[in-house]
């Protein structure tokens, strides 16, 4: 409903109606009044729309004669212009004659004076402000010009004696000025009147549109202060005569309708508290019946009301689930029906005795009575009765409470102090003073107490150790009264004195009254768990094999040294001990034989080491040891020479003797650094500059090593996206003929082009690669490069037999290497037989059987298999029997010295009879000279290669040395 207010929730409260408050009285204004005040305001308007119109008429009448004399003043002017220049144009003739007489000169002077009287004459008083200034300044204006021209005039005509030759040009000359002058007047005369007539037809539109809205502010205040005040008065009339007195009506106005709608207002507002005021009070009724009737049903005992014949009249819940009866059947029951049935010819007694003095009192003669629920089961009850009188009916009110889960307690509680009675556990109560109130018979025996003997003068900390008994009073039994529960473990003693370890549970019992508060303990022995936890930590921190400290211990005690000789002042040396050689070993005579030797070795670190000192197996065959209390770095030196040459004793193993090297690292704290990565790291380092010393021997750490270990970081980061961002290529070197000195063939050699260091060379980067694992992703990229480009040349017939890639150790693991060169030659569609593999004995060495396998199924694709560096390892002739080459390659160390050195000549010799014998070709690798051409040719050398033929070269200066290459 527009007109009325919001209505308010069903039964306001009385504070929401109180604060109704009566608008507040203004200046009455009476429907009478306003309607006056309406007749003013359009009377006002017509009188000003009346007063426009005849002023705009008045203006219009006087702007009629002004433009029709400011017109004339044009005519006059071009008149006097005329004459004045048709009569001296020439002596007059009798057509001039009458023109040129002075007379009619001076009559259109005077005219000419007499309209512009009339145009200064004529009010400016209905044109706007700016246009009156502008009117008035150009009627000087051109007065000022028509005093000086129309004095020329007359002199001109002989009206008046003067120059008449200066009188004629000045007329001549302002005639034009003159009367452009005029037409600007006239000009500004009607644009004058234009914009008065504007302005007074806005103020006339304004009045029409001002009555306009009046007439449309009276029609919407009739209806909001009069139609609808009305409407919403008769519906909130009728919803009164229907009970309804919520709604008000919003309308404060002082006329008659504005006190009609306060009257209705303050009406329905009086009705309304009265309602407030019932239903407050019904509200209130209500309330306390309901409170009353929740705590009956909310009571956690059993309340049943009869009569004092024993009919239930009023039960509550709890008593429908103690005798599981539904309330209407209970109402329809004797409270007979609720007893076993042998006890109810006692309970009509009891009645009939209770009727003759009914009072406050149990039921029963113990405080236990037996009921009978629906199911015919019975429970244990406690009953009290009390008799009330409702006037005028006598009521017993009889409080029911279940008992069997008291009972069941109560035996569960025997029961608890039986298993207390036979557990194992030391379980007991004592005073916070210490004083025992229970101790089960564990806790006896431990004393030697026996079960009878009472407990007083006996304390709580005589079971324990004296450590125990400090922990007990300073930590357990403050946090057990703080938080109520402590949990930890100690050691108990026995009457013998013997410590056994147990875990301790400690129990705060709240304080009940005046008692003194008590503590419970259950104490379990330990001891088998703490044996087995031994165990474990010495598993978790030991190698299972030899027995040292294992990588976690040993970081640990490093970093106890650490903290001891930052203390002391003393030095830490951190040795790091490779075996040299010891996979060779595992390969060739077995693991259990490895492990054989790792345990020799393990033992003679503890025997040739101090007890101090801690020793540790890291992984495989890298041991360490940490030195203390060093006082200088020669004391370490001492110590690890002495180790070195225990380690170098000949080792007993099955069959024979071995003599086994190793390679130490070592760094020294603080001098090459304050924790303990960096010292592990440091003394890593020194180890790996120890192995490319030669082995057998150790290094200390030095700042060489680091800036070596940070290039070598810097490489292997860079090499890794060396591949992706496209700045690795391949170089050519020719094989030619020995005999022709022909291009057969090409070893593909792989370069690095970086983009700050140049052309990096291979021997930087590939042992990185070979370390990192990079060499498989780069090996593989390689040969699919290779092969595209071998079968590019050959598609464009260019004369090349074969192109040779190298393999590293790592692509022979596994069977992956097969799939890679199937690859490779499927995507290029080279033959395989133009492909040759170089291997070298130390890529075959680690895995052989492996990689024979490997190697085999790639040759019976049809690829060739070249030995790299023959005659360097220490198997040449064995794996020239476990492997089927189609080539082998003499190394260029014995190809250099062959000349001067007649064991490098033998072995080139012998090395090229042998290869034949496998009915392999041999190549020899190094030539510089033709002497050593000639010479290798002689000895029956099939191929050569070598900087006497080509250097590397890139693939564009490769393509023009091959045959059949135009130029």
């Amino acid at each position: 409903m527009s007109g009325a207010s919001q209505l308010p929730p069903a039964v306001p409260s009385p504070e929401s109606v109180s604060h109704y408050r009566k608008p507040v009285r203004r200046p009455r204004l009476t429907l009478g009044r306003k309607l006056l005040l309406v007749t003013l305001g359009f009377v006002l308007i017509w009188s000003a729309f009346i007063g426009l119109s005849h002023l705009s008429r008045t203006h219009t009448a006087a702007f009629t004669i002004q433009i029709n004399e400011a017109g004339k003043l044009r005519m006059f002017s071009q008149r006097i212009a005329f004459i004045i220049s048709v009569c001296h144009a020439g002596p007059p003739d009798s057509g001039r004659w009458q023109l040129c007489d002075a007379a009619t000169l001076e009559k259109t002077i005077n005219d000419y004076n007499a309209s512009l009287e009339q145009v200064e004459r004529t009010p400016f008083s209905l044109f706007l402000e700016e246009d009156r200034k502008e009117l008035r300044q150009a009627i000087r204006s051109v007065r000022q010009s028509w005093e000086q021209y129309s004095t020329s005039a007359r002199l001109v005509a002989g009206l008046v004696t003067g120059p008449e030759t200066a009188a004629l040009e000045y007329v001549e000359e302002q005639a034009e000025p003159l009367l452009k002058e005029t037409r600007a007047m006239v000009q500004l005369l009607v644009d004058s009147q234009l914009r008065a007539q504007a302005w007074r037809d806005s103020a006339q539109n304004a009045l029409q549109i001002a009555a306009a809205l009046l007439l449309a502010g009276v029609a919407t205040t009739g209806y909001r202060h009069g139609v609808r005040p009305l409407r919403n008065l008769v519906e909130l009339t009728r919803l009164a005569g229907r009970g309804d007195f919520q709604g008000r009506i919003d309308y404060h106005s002082r006329d008659e309708i504005g006190e009609l709608a306060e009257a209705f207002n303050e009406t329905n507002a009086r009705t309304q508290r009265l309602i407030a005021d019932l239903q407050s009070e019904a509200t209130a009724a209500r309330r306390a019946e309901e409170v009353s009737e929740s705590l009956f049903e909310a009571a956690a005992d059993g309340i049943l009301i009869s009569d004092p014949g024993g009919q239930i009249i009023k039960v509550n819940r709890e008593a429908e689930q103690i005798f599981a009866y539904r309330r209407e059947e209970l109402l329809s029951r004797n409270v007979d029906d609720l007893l076993p049935e042998p006890l109810r010819q006692q309970h009509r007694r009891y009645v009939d005795s209770y009727s003759l003095d009914p009072r406050s009192r149990s039921m029963g003669r113990g405080s236990i009575v037996l009921g009978r629920r629906s199911d015919g089961s019975e429970i244990p009850l406690e009953i009290s009765l009390s008799p009330v009188l409702i006037d005028p009916d006598q009521r017993v009110i009889a409080v029911v409470r279940d008992v069997s889960a008291r009972m069941r307690a109560e035996a569960d509680r025997q029961r608890l102090i039986t298993i207390l009675d036979m557990t194992p556990d030391v379980t007991a109560t004592f005073a916070t003073n210490g004083a025992l109130i229970y101790l089960n018979p564990a806790g006896r025996h431990l004393l030697g107490i026996t079960d009878e003997a009472p407990l007083a003068g006996w304390e709580f900390e005589q079971l324990l150790t004296p450590l125990a008994g400090k922990i007990l009073r300073s930590e357990a039994i403050p946090t057990a009264l703080e938080c109520g529960l402590w949990h930890g473990e100690m050691s108990l003693r026995d009457r013998k004195g013997t410590e056994v370890p147990v875990s301790q549970l400690l129990i705060a019992h709240p304080e009940n009254g005046e008692d003194p508060q008590v503590l419970s303990t259950i104490a379990r022995d330990i001891s088998e768990r703490k044996e087995h936890e031994a165990e474990l930590l010495h598993r978790a921190t030991h190698d299972s094999l030899t027995g040292l400290a294992n990588r976690v211990l040993f970081k640990d005690r490093l970093k106890q040294a650490i903290r001891h000789a930052e203390r002391d002042g003393h030095l830490v040396a951190i040795m790091f001990i490779d075996l040299d050689n010891f996979k060779l070993i595992n390969d060739t005579m077995g693991h259990g034989t490895g492990d054989m030797l790792l345990c020799e070795v393990a033992r003679r670190l503890q025997v040739r080491l101090r007890s101090i000192d801690t020793k540790a197996r890291l992984s495989g065959d890298e041991f360490a040891v940490i030195l203390e209390n060093l006082k200088k770095p020669e004391d370490a030196a001492s110590i690890i020479q002495g180790l070195a040459e225990a380690l170098h004793e000949p080792i007993k193993l099955p069959g024979r003797d071995h003599v086994i090297t190793s390679s130490m690292g070592v760094s020294l704290y603080p001098t090459n650094g304050t924790d303990a990565e960096t010292l592990l790291m440091q003394a890593d380092s020194a180890m790996y500059q120890a192995k490319a010393s030669g082995k057998a021997c150790y290094h200390f750490y030095n700042r060489e090593m680091n800036l070596r270990a940070t290039r070598r970081l810097e490489i292997e980061r860079e090499l890794r996206h060396a591949l992706e961002r496209n700045q690795l290529t391949l170089y050519y070197q020719p094989i030619v003929n020995a005999v022709t000195a022909t291009l057969e063939g090409c070893e593909v050699l792989l370069r690095w082009q970086h983009p700050d260091r140049g052309l990096v060379s291979p021997a930087h980067f590939i042992p990185v690669a070979e370390e990192t694992g990079l060499i498989v992703p780069i090996g593989e990229w390689v040969l699919r490069q290779a092969c595209k480009q071998a079968q590019k040349w050959r598609t464009a017939g260019l004369g090349l037999n074969f192109i040779s890639v190298n393999i590293s150790a790592n692509q022979l693991r596994g069977h992956s290497l097969v799939s890679l060169v199937r690859g490779a030659l499927e995507e290029s569609q080279l033959p395989p037989g133009a492909l040759e593999l170089e291997l070298t004995e130390g890529s075959l060495l680690p895995n052989t059987l492996t990689a024979r396998d490997v190697l085999e199924e790639i040759r019976a694709m049809g690829v060739r298999l070249v030995a790299d560096d023959f005659g360097t390892g220490y198997s040449s002739l064995s794996y020239l029997k476990i492997f089927r080459f189609d080539k082998i390659k003499i190394d260029c160390q014995f190809v250099r010295d062959m000349l001067e050195d007649a064991g490098d000549a033998a072995i080139a010799r012998a090395t090229i009879a042998m290869a034949h014998a496998f009915d392999a070709k041999v190549v020899g690798e190094g030539v510089e000279t033709p002497r050593q051409a000639e010479e290798l040719a002689r000895y029956g050398c099939d191929q050569l290669q070598g900087y006497l033929f080509d250097k590397p070269l890139p693939e564009p200066e490769f393509s023009q040395r091959l045959p059949g290459q135009r130029g």
